[in-house]
C-alpha cells in the first residue's frame, strides 16, 4: 500500500511501514507547508492513505474519501511513539487494502472506527 505521513505524526511511523513493505512519502519531505486542501488533494492524485492526528481530515464534508484515497486519522493522546506504531501495525493487520481505500478510519488504543465513501 501506498501511505503519506502528515506533519504532525512522528517521522518513524515511516520506518516501521516501510519494514512491512509499503511505500510511504512524509510530508515533510515533498511540501512541509503543505496546507489541509493540498494534502487532500495530494492523496486523492495519487491514490494514497493518508496518516495524521489533525482532527480537520475527520471532517467527511469537507475531506470525503474516495475510491482512490483513504485517511486514518489517530487519535493517541500522551502515548509513546512505540505505542503509536503499534495502533497503526494493528490496524493495518487487521484490514485489508480495500478497506483502507474509501475509508476515514479513526483510530485509537484498543478500537478504531470506519466510516466507508
Amino acid at each position: 500500500m501506498k501511505f503519506l505521513i502528515d506533519a504532525d505524526c512522528p517521522r518513524s511511523i515511516a520506518g516501521s511501514l516501510k519494514t512491512l513493505g509499503h511505500e510511504v512519502i512524509d510530508i515533510r519531505d515533498t511540501n512541509p507547508r503543505a496546507s489541509d486542501q493540498g494534502i487532500y488533494d495530494f492523496i486523492k492524485k495519487n491514490s494514497l492513505i493518508l496518516i495524521t492526528r489533525d482532527t480537520d481530515f475527520g471532517n467527511i464534508l469537507r475531506y470525503p474519501v474516495t475510491t482512490r484515497c483513504g485517511i486514518i486519522l489517530l487519535r493517541v493522546y500522551l502515548l509513546s511513539v512505540r505505542e503509536i506504531i503499534s495502533i497503526i501495525e494493528d490496524l493495518l493487520s487487521r484490514l485489508p487494502k480495500e478497506v483502507l481505500v474509501g475509508s476515514l478510519i479513526i483510530a485509537q488504543k484498543g478500537r478504531y472506527r470506519i466510516r466507508k465513501a
